[in-house]
């Protein structure tokens, strides 16, 4: 449910998304989940507002209901990995475990 999210939020506010991501969690367990790309030109703080923002709007709409917010649960500004200033930024979702499209 939640990934289906994310792949709307991402289609609808022009984020490139990547649907096996290798990623490790903050445990250092591997997983293949969910990410988007926001590039150096965009604010990754602004990129995760506008993602909560969808989310909420999803859910007082009542499409989605507080199981898919619970996924999300975890994921912060610890998970998201840059390079440097001028890199692209990844946000990715640890809780997403093992997704495959």
């Amino acid at each position: 449910m939640l990934a289906d999210l994310i792949r709307e939020f991402c289609n609808t506010n022009n984020y490139e998304l990547i649907e096996n991501y290798s990623a490790s969690t903050f445990l250092g367990e591997m997983v293949t989940t969910l990410a988007f790309i926001v590039k150096p030109d965009r604010n990754f703080f602004d990129a995760l507002e506008q993602l909560s923002s969808f989310l909420e709007a999803k859910l007082e709409a009542k499409e989605i209901d507080d199981s898919a917010i619970e996924e999300l649960e975890g994921t912060n500004v610890d998970y998201v990995y840059t390079d440097s200033v001028d890199a692209d930024a990844v946000v990715y979702f640890p809780f997403i475990k093992d997704y495959h499209p």
